[in-house]
C-alpha cells in the first residue's frame, strides 16, 4: 500500500523535477517501444527508465509475469547507482520508481550513496525511499546521516519535506527535534504533520510557539504572511484534537486566531479555545482578560455569531475577572 501511494507521488516529483529542455529532449525521441513477452529484460528496463509512465507499468507487469524481481532488483540497484551522476532528472526518478516498485528489502548502501549525492534530487530520492521502504534498517541509517549533519552543521542539507515525511513513515520519535526546527525555518506543512505525528503533546506546545510568530494585525487584516497557512492550519487541527493546558502562558495566542479574518483559522481556534473553556472556564476567562481590550471586544463580538451554553459560562466568568470597564458594558447586553 505504501509503495503504491509513493509510486504515485514519485509522478508528481517527476513532474516537477523534468527540466523543460528534458521533456523537449524526450518529446523529440522515439515513442517508447512496446514491452513484449519475449524482450531480453536489460532491454525492458532501459526503456522503463527512459520512458516511464505506461512504460514502466507494462516493464512492472513483465517482471512479475516472469518471477524476474530477484534479477530486475539487482540490476536497478546497479542503474540507481550509476544514475547518480549519469542520469537526467526524469531518468533518476524513474529508476528509482521501478526499483521500490518491486519486493525489495530496504537497502541502507543505495540510501547512503543517494544521501551522500552532492545532487539535491538524489538527496531527495533518499528520503523518499526511505518513506516507501520503511524499518529498522532504513531508521538506522536515517539516524546516522541526521546524526553526521548536525555534527558537521549541514542541516540545511536535510531539513526538507521528504525527510519529515520519511521520519513520520519510520516512526523516528528522535527526530522530532530537527522536524521542529523544519518548521520554524522553512515554514512548511511537511514539518508540522510529522511533528504531530512523532510527538502529539510537545507538538502542541510547539504549535504555540510557531502560531505565535505570526503579529495579531496580520491575522486581522488577512496579510499572513509571516507563517505558513496550511501549517498553521494543521496545527490548530491538531491542537483541536490535544488542546493545550491553561496553565502555559502562550495559550493567549489562540484568541489572536479566534478573532481572525481568515474563517477556516478562527473557526478552528474558536472550537479549541471552548474545549478548553468546557473544562476550565476561569482559566479560559483569566486568560482572555489578560488580553488587549480590542482583542476582548472582537472575541466577544465573534461568540455572539455562534453562542453555545459552554461560552456562556466562559463569557460569564469573563465579565466577572475583567478589569476593563469596556468590556463589561460589551457584555452587559448579552444573556450570561
Amino acid at each position: 500500500m505504501i509503495r503504491t501511494i509513493l509510486l504515485s507521488f514519485f509522478a508528481a516529483i517527476l513532474t516537477t523535477c523534468a527540466t523543460t529542455s528534458e521533456t523537449n529532449l524526450r518529446s523529440s525521441k522515439q515513442q517508447p517501444p512496446h514491452i513484449s513477452k519475449d524482450m531480453a529484460l536489460e532491454t525492458a528496463l532501459k526503456a522503463g527508465i527512459d520512458f516511464g509512465g505506461d512504460t514502466a507499468r507494462d516493464v512492472r507487469k513483465l517482471i512479475s509475469k516472469r518471477k524476474q524481481w530477484p534479477l530486475a532488483e539487482k540490476m536497478l540497484y546497479q542503474a540507481v547507482q550509476d544514475g547518480i551522476i549519469n542520469y537526467d532528472n526524469t531518468q533518476l526518478v524513474n529508476a528509482v520508481m521501478l526499483y521500490i516498485s518491486g519486493p525489495v528489502p530496504p537497502q541502507e548502501a543505495l540510501f547512503n550513496q543517494l544521501v551522500s549525492s552532492g545532487r539535491p534530487l538524489a538527496r531527495q530520492l533518499a528520503w523518499q525511499m526511505a518513506s516507501a521502504l520503511p524499518g529498522k534498517v532504513m531508521r538506522a541509517a536515517m539516524e546516522r546521516e541526521m546524526n553526521r549533519a548536525v555534527l558537521d552543521g549541514d542541516e540545511e542539507d536535510i531539513l526538507i519535506p521528504a525527510m519529515a515525511a520519511a521520519a513520520q513513515a519510520n516512526r523516528m520519535t528522535s527526530a522530532y527535534s530537527l522536524v521542529r526546527r523544519g518548521l520554524m525555518t522553512k515554514n512548511l506543512e511537511d514539518f508540522a504533520q510529522a511533528m504531530a505525528a512523532l510527538n502529539p503533546e510537545q507538538a502542541t506546545l510547539d504549535f504555540l510557539d510557531y502560531l505565535a510568530l505570526c503579529p495579531p494585525e496580520e491575522l486581522r487584516q488577512m496579510t499572513v504572511s509571516s507563517i505558513n497557512i496550511f501549517a498553521a492550519t494543521v496545527a490548530l487541527n491538531h491542537m483541536v484534537k490535544f488542546p493545550p493546558s491553561t496553565t502555559i502562558s502562550s495559550i493567549d495566542v489562540l484568541f489572536n486566531y479566534a478573532i481572525s479574518r481568515n474563517p477556516g483559522l478562527s473557526d478552528l481556534s474558536m472550537t479549541i479555545v471552548e474545549n478548553i473553556a468546557d473544562k476550565n472556564p476561569v482559566a479560559i476567562a483569566l486568560a482572555l482578560s489578560r488580553m488587549p481590550v480590542w482583542t476582548q471586544i472582537a472575541f466577544i463580538e465573534g461568540s455572539r455569531r455562534n453562542m453555545t451554553s459552554t461560552k456562556r459560562v466562559f463569557l460569564g466568568e469573563l465579565k466577572r475577572v475583567s478589569a476593563q470597564a469596556d468590556v463589561v458594558d460589551e457584555l452587559g447586553d448579552i444573556k450570561l
